[in-house]
């Protein structure tokens, strides 16, 4: 049995953009009846999240800087390639949740 949902309408008839009139409104109608659930977080909570990751970025730069200048490089270029997923993480969050979802699932 197939779920009733925008996703699978879109799955079955391709890019909206070639879609015809009368799809268009089975479109709408579906959207009206089954609406798409809400992201698990709002915009707000998701730059809040953008900004902990920021937040994180900085400090695992700062260790990263503190390490370097200590002379352990292989221990910076670590704390490094973590500052630098931090910012991605941040950056994806700034967009909202459904991106920020598929950062994190590697999508």
């Amino acid at each position: 049995m197939t779920t009733l949902s925008l996703d699978s309408f879109r799955d079955q008839h391709g890019d909206p953009t070639t879609w015809p009139a009368a799809d268009i409104d089975s479109y709408l109608v579906i959207g009206e009846i089954a609406p798409p659930a809400p992201p698990l977080h709002s915009y707000s909570e998701m730059q809040a999240i953008a900004a902990d990751w920021a937040r994180s970025a900085d400090v695992q730069q700062s260790v990263a800087d503190r390490l370097i200048a200590e002379g352990h490089e292989i221990a910076a270029g670590i704390w490094s390639r973590g500052a630098q997923g931090a910012r991605e993480y941040a950056a994806a969050a700034r967009y909202g949740y459904p991106h920020y979802e598929a950062v994190l699932n590697g999508w």
